[in-house]
């Protein structure tokens, strides 16, 4: 009688893990379909991207947050100084908060959403994107990809070595002693490395694009797109962290103009991914299989 009891807990134990483990897979999958809109048009853009180019080997994650409009209404309102209003940058617009200092935060999300513009960027595998900037782009997902492909770069080509040793190579060809000086060379040397870093991305971005199948002018019209809706400057200045408009569209056209995906097609090899998304984390991940 003993072992007919503990057969039915055992049996019925494994029962319950069977069912427990059927439905996180289940739960993790149907995860994909309840996400926010915004998160389904990234998947399916990088899904196509990653259809006709390699994105590394690394997990690669995708945050929407509020974007600056937060920043700067947050300052004004007194809810934080310069250096801590990150934390208003990236609050999930699709939680509700509680009011601070009787401000409240729901509605300042609500207000970003409208009055920000396109706002992207990459850190330490993480591609950042405000939700302004699916409205901005609005049916022009092929403009979005753009932007996502140049972020993707910043990811995958991880330069920050090379980036380091061409500013001391700089810096020793200058031959300053004067630390004040020294300082002073490396602020603008790393600003003029940045650019550099960015008009990269742009190339390898209309890459992926162009791999992708995406007509080979698609980025320059992005661009063209950005520069007019966000009041980029034509030219570029010592002191700007990204290069104007001129500069940047002659490196874009002339990448373009040379570029032969053919080569890069003939030698792709198809591989597999996986997404997750985390609605706590307000997280998207693409990782590589």
């Amino acid at each position: 009688m003993k072992r007919k009891n503990i057969f039915k807990v055992f049996l019925v134990l494994f029962i319950f893990g069977i069912l427990t483990s059927f439905r996180d897979k289940l739960f993790q999958n149907y995860s994909l379909y309840l996400m926010p809109k915004e998160y389904k048009i990234i998947k399916n853009s990088v899904d196509k991207l990653a259809s006709k180019n390699y994105l590394g080997d690394r997990e690669i994650s995708f945050f929407i947050g509020s974007g600056s409009y937060m920043d700067i209404r947050a300052k004004e309102l007194g809810l934080c100084k310069d250096e801590q209003c990150w934390y208003y940058i990236n609050l999930s617009p699709y939680k509700n908060y509680k009011n601070v200092q009787d401000i409240n935060l729901n509605e300042l999300i609500k207000q970003s959403y409208f009055f920000n513009g396109i706002e992207a960027y990459a850190w330490n595998g993480i591609v950042w994107l405000s939700k302004s900037t699916f409205r901005t782009y609005g049916e022009r997902t092929d403009f979005l990809n753009c932007t996502i492909g140049h972020e993707l770069s910043h990811v995958i080509f991880n330069d920050h070595i090379e980036k380091e040793i061409k500013l001391s190579e700089k810096l020793d060809e200058l031959k300053i002693k004067d630390l004040k000086k020294i300082e002073e060379k490396e602020k603008f040397i790393n600003l003029e490395l940045g650019r550099e870093s960015e008009m990269i991305a742009d190339n390898n971005a209309a890459k992926m694009l162009i791999n992708a199948g995406y007509p080979r002018e698609t980025c320059i019209d992005e661009l063209t797109f950005l520069t007019e809706s966000s009041k980029i400057s034509a030219v570029t200045k010592n002191d700007f962290t990204h290069p104007g408009y001129l500069e940047r569209s002659n490196s874009l056209k002339k990448f373009i103009d040379r570029y032969d995906e053919s080569e890069y097609l003939k030698s792709f090899k198809p591989y597999r991914w996986k997404w997750s998304y985390d609605r706590q984390s307000n997280i998207l991940k693409f990782t590589p299989q």
